[in-house]
């Protein structure tokens, strides 16, 4: 049986990562400076409704010498600029090439991807540089499914 690894990798996304209730405060900066790069949106996409998921929580934080460790977002339940009540966040720490690309632009455009400062500020859809996107999410109509908490240790 093959293990489907990205889709359990990215379930980490909402179970293994910390999931904060206030955007504005040192320990979400934080956790958002600490996420590596992401060149791609898409996988980030699939995983939304994880964001959702009960294994959603605020964890400690993560060692980050262990490969599957490392988020690749960040889910923020409120507190975020610009988010609306109800929607949870996935901030991801954006590449230059992903923000070139024009897909992310349009998905800009469409208003449920937003742009961050350093401090989580809100910047305009047109800001040269920004710091971090954030994926806002609403919750599904179902419980999300195939989303995996991370292992006790």
């Amino acid at each position: 049986m093959r293990f489907p690894m990205r889709r359990a990798v990215v379930a980490v996304l909402a179970a293994a990562l910390p999931a904060v209730a206030a955007a504005q405060t040192p320990e979400t900066q934080d956790a958002a400076m600490r996420l590596p790069p992401t060149a791609a949106l898409e996988a980030v996409e699939r995983a939304a409704p994880c964001a959702f998921s009960d294994a959603a929580r605020h964890l400690s934080r993560i060692p980050t010498n262990i490969p599957w460790a490392k988020p690749a977002a960040v889910v923020l339940f409120d507190g975020l600029p610009g988010l609306e009540a109800g929607r949870r966040a996935l901030v991801i720490r954006p590449t230059r090439e992903l923000l070139a690309r024009a897909a992310t632009r349009a998905r800009i455009a469409q208003g449920d991807v937003t742009l961050h400062a350093l401090d989580l500020a809100l910047l305009p859809a047109d800001a040269p540089q920004p710091s971090f996107l954030a994926l806002h999410v609403a919750p599904p109509a179902a419980p999300p499914e195939g989303c995996l908490a991370q292992g006790s240790r």
